[in-house]
């Protein structure tokens, strides 16, 4: 799953239209008629504000007085193709005086939104399984050396405590669970981290 790591707008010209995306990470569902109200104020007098979204398991377009599925659903197929979650799409068009037909609207609509990500940057979310681990003193440059790439948090105490996190192959833990004094499973926790 992948998500977006802010608020993007990208405008094309097609025909003498201006369209205007705008990409909303969102929190709620419940943030998208502000958010639309925010762009409505910053884009007046607009032809249509087309909208697509895609938050948790629902999703969701309106064509906003363009032609029935010409508008919402193609801004809604280039979010799913990207496999985007908790995002809000709007599309602002201001009518330039040529009619696209159908097929054009539905051009440009996905157009609007694919351009839009092109420079996007996108966070995915991953799924990391965490352990706690206990060692002597004397093991750190080894452990050190083993897990750089794993070690999220240190702790010097009586013993050292180190904190790992793995996204994939838990292969080096089980490796290597010998040589700590103990091994405690602090189980998943999912992460976003950047993408491109």
């Amino acid at each position: 799953m992948y998500y977006l790591e802010k608020q993007i707008d990208h405008k094309i010209i097609i025909d003498k239209s201006e369209f205007i995306a705008i990409l909303t990470p969102i929190d709620s569902i419940l943030d998208m008629p502000e958010i639309l109200k925010s762009i409505k104020k910053a884009y007046p007098k607009a032809t249509h504000y087309c909208t697509a979204y895609v938050f948790e398991n629902s999703q969701g377009s309106n064509d906003d007085g363009e032609p029935s599925g010409t508008a919402g659903v193609p801004m809604l197929e280039v979010l799913n193709k990207n496999n985007l979650h908790n995002c809000f799409a709007v599309v602002v068009r201001y009518f330039g005086g040529i009619k696209l037909g159908a097929g054009g609207l539905i051009r440009a609509y996905a157009k609007s939104i694919s351009q839009a990500l092109i420079d996007t940057p996108i966070l995915k979310k991953i799924t990391t399984t965490n352990f706690e681990v206990t060692f002597k003193y004397d093991q750190i440059g080894l452990i050190d050396h083993l897990f750089k790439d794993f070690i999220t948090h240190k702790d010097f105490l009586g013993d050292v405590i180190y904190e790992l996190s793995f996204t994939d192959d838990l292969y080096l833990i089980e490796e290597h669970r010998h040589i700590f004094k103990l091994v405690k499973e602090k189980g998943t926790k999912d992460i976003l981290v950047p993408w491109k």
